[in-house]
């Protein structure tokens, strides 16, 4: 512990006779070759870690002695390792806050019991702001753990691990080989027919992640007192305390520990995944399948994540060796905040080195950042299923990330520590808060809208077959340049001459038959007349399916078959596509946007846009031939703007096409100078138009959005 040897308020903590409470236990671990130390109350059941120099402090503490006794004995004893008033201060706060500290001029009960009570109200006010994650403990399963421990000592072994190894490789070679199938499958995952069984799956499963847990801690020796329900976004889900973990002295067993719930859930998709490879439709296989989207995906996106603070989180702090990562990382960034923009000099990095300074940083931030996210994500879900329930978490949401730290910034402001800087830290903050808010609210910013689309040709056409015949000959290559009439293909058709030849035969029958009847039986001539008219129309129609055997372009244009030469001498059925003839001369970028920002563009017509496509960057298209269509649509222009064709718009799953889209969006067409070469701009390439708006400020378009999203999901 080192920083300033004296505090202007030292006074207020000197003349306090502490001590540790009786039911503090201590357990001792190592990290990065160093001893730390845990504090668990037995009483309430709390931990607290602290490094080992606050603990050389703390040991000395006796409610005989003031605190500023044992402050000079302890520098008298290590006067290289002594802490500063400051640092104290600080330790006996936090001791003081995780109810592990007591004063001698109080019984010992009652402060222990009033620490209890202040406990049950901050845990109360966090369970009230926090209302959708709440924990309600039902049993103690220690004395059950204890009797099945034999058991639990099978399970938890090197063996287990080597076939949950096999398992669950076996599992995953399973899922590559039948990705084809998972993808399609996985489309209907969220269905309603079966969003009964996946809740089943995800709570079962959790059953089992959660006594994973508790065999791993009580294999190692440790307790679980508690196990119950957790209303996670209020979805019942089972959990278990697993907080025992903390006081284990080797960095394995507390991984694994943190760990085994992924694992096991992990395993739990290998075999679910055996089971879906091995089955045909039906309930086993659809069950199957949960489990296996569960064990792995959910699992890995949530409990495997380190950026909250689950599994993965404690897990990750034992393996880099920083205790406490979270609460550090955010104390490093106040660290920047008390240092940098306050200016408090005597303002201490909580990092004990460089590595540690880069952890605590890039954690700080990104756990952060991921928070922010998976807030707005759950706001959303929840206003999309119960509005005031969406209403009340937002309140809530913004008491907790803003509020809250807003209150502690300005009891930071009024503190000890930034006596020396007030008047810098004071002005400071103000700035932070002014600056933004005029930022956001006089400064105009540049706006437009992004949309994407595909450029196509004005006229184009898909050439195909019009009658069945084996392709004979090819006359026009992939790239060449048509006109209209010009041949592109000639089949052969045996079948339709021997049927034309038989046709014609019977015509010279019927006329001479008719010829005869005309000299002796008049009342045959008029069949025979009909038989006439009908042979004659049968041959017409034959001539028109001969003459179609030979394809011909439609129109002036670029004629594309790049596969048609490969398919010489083979028969084609009707209607098989040949290729494609586009028009290079008359092209237009067709773009699609949605209908809130269509309004702006109503209120505003377009005069200009900017055009980059796909694979051309570099390459900026201006024009002023913009015209917006006044009216609603719902099928893409092309499959490939949508989700099945890499493009960015979701479409809907009753379309076959893949080209109609889930909303109706209205289009932006853009016509394009015909002097561009074709090689740049090209029939079915994709990309993106810009079309600049009258610059804004940052205020009013964040309203204009927060309102356009109240009026389309929630009607408002």
């Amino acid at each position: 512990m080192t920083g300033s040897t004296f505090s202007e308020t030292w006074h207020r903590v000197a003349q306090a006779r502490l001590g540790l409470l009786p039911s503090v236990a201590i357990h001792k671990q190592r990290f990065r070759g160093d001893d730390w130390y845990v504090l668990r109350d037995t009483y309430t059941e709390r931990f607290f870690r602290i490094s080992p120099q606050a603990y050389a402090f703390i040991a000395r503490l006796d409610p005989r002695r003031t605190v500023d006794e044992v402050w000079e004995e302890f520098i008298e004893a290590r006067p290289g390792d002594a802490p500063g008033q400051e640092e104290v201060m600080q330790v006996l706060a936090q001791l003081h806050h995780a109810n592990l500290l007591y004063y001698r001029n109080r019984p010992d009960s009652l402060a222990i019991f009033n620490r209890y009570r202040e406990f049950r109200q901050r845990e109360l006010q966090g369970k009230l702001l926090g209302f959708l994650y709440v924990r309600i403990p039902l049993w103690n399963p220690n004395d059950w753990l204890n009797s099945v421990r034999p058991w639990i000592n099978a399970v938890v072994s090197r063996w287990v691990g080597l076939v949950w190894l096999l398992g669950t490789l076996l599992g995953a070679a399973l899922v590559v080989a039948n990705a084809g199938a998972l993808y399609n499958q996985s489309q209907g995952l969220l269905a309603p027919s079966n969003l009964g069984w996946l809740y089943l799956c995800l709570a079962g499963m959790k059953v089992i992640h959660e006594f994973g847990h508790a065999f791993v801690i009580k294999r190692y020796g440790g307790d679980v007192h508690t196990m119950g329900i957790m209303f996670l976004v209020f979805v019942p889900l089972p959990y278990v305390d697993a907080t025992a973990s903390w006081s284990f002295r080797r960095r394995r067993e507390r991984m694994l520990v943190g760990g085994v719930g992924v694992l096991v859930e992990l395993f739990l998709a290998a075999l679910g995944a055996m089971v879906w490879a091995f089955t045909g439709a039906g309930l086993v296989n659809s069950l199957a399948f949960n489990v296996m989207i569960i064990g792995s995906v959910s699992s890995l996106l949530f409990n495997g994540n380190p950026l909250l603070r689950f599994d993965a989180y404690y897990v990750l702090s034992d393996m880099v060796d920083i205790p406490n990562l979270y609460q550090r990382a955010s104390q490093q960034w106040m660290y920047f905040a008390d240092r940098y923009l306050l200016g408090t000099r005597r303002a201490q990095s909580p990092a004990r080195d460089r590595r540690e300074w880069w952890w605590l940083t890039g954690y700080g931030a990104a756990s952060f950042l991921y928070r922010i996210l998976i807030v707005l994500a759950i706001l959303m879900f929840v206003s999309d299923q119960w509005f005031a329930v969406g209403v009340l978490f937002a309140f809530t949401s913004f008491i907790m990330l803003i509020g809250m730290p807003a209150a502690k910034w300005f009891k930071h402001l009024k503190g000890d520590r930034v006596y020396r800087n007030r008047p810098r830290a004071v002005a400071v903050s103000l700035l932070l808060l002014i600056v933004p808010v005029a930022a956001l609210a006089w400064i105009p910013l540049p706006h437009s809208i992004k949309a994407p689309g595909i450029i196509e040709a004005v006229q184009s056409s898909i050439v195909t077959t019009a009658t069945a015949g084996k392709l004979l000959r090819v006359h026009a290559k992939s790239g060449d340049a048509l006109d209209a009439g010009d041949l592109i293909a000639e089949f052969e058709s045996p079948s339709l001459g021997w049927e034309l030849t038989v046709v014609r035969e019977q015509l010279v029958e019927t006329r001479l038959l008719r010829n005869q009847a005309l000299g002796s039986q008049v009342s045959e001539v008029a069949p025979l007349q009909q038989r006439l008219a009908m042979l004659a129309g049968r041959e017409q129609e034959l001539l028109r399916r001969v003459g179609e055997l030979e394809v011909r372009a439609r129109h002036d244009g670029v004629w594309f078959a790049p596969g048609l030469s490969v398919r010489l001498g083979n028969w084609m059925g009707r209607g098989e596509t040949l290729g494609q003839l586009v028009d290079d001369a008359n092209l237009r970028f067709s773009a699609v946007v949605s209908q809130e920002q269509a309004d702006q563009l109503f209120a505003a017509p377009p005069t200009l846009g900017q055009l980059r496509l796909r694979g051309q960057a570099d390459r900026l298209i201006v024009s002023e031939a913009l015209a917006l269509l006044p009216y609603q649509r719902q099928e893409l222009p092309s499959a490939a703007l949508g989700w099945q064709g890499g493009g960015d718009i979701a479409v809907s799953n009753e379309g076959e096409t893949g080209a109609q889209a889930r909303e109706t969006f209205y289009e932006v067409r853009v016509l394009l100078n015909g002097e561009m070469p074709a090689a740049s701009l090209m029939h079915g390439m994709t990309g993106w138009l810009r079309i600049p708006l009258d610059d804004q400020t940052a205020f009013t378009q964040l309203a204009h959005s927060l309102r356009q999203l109240l009026q389309k999901r929630y009607q408002l």
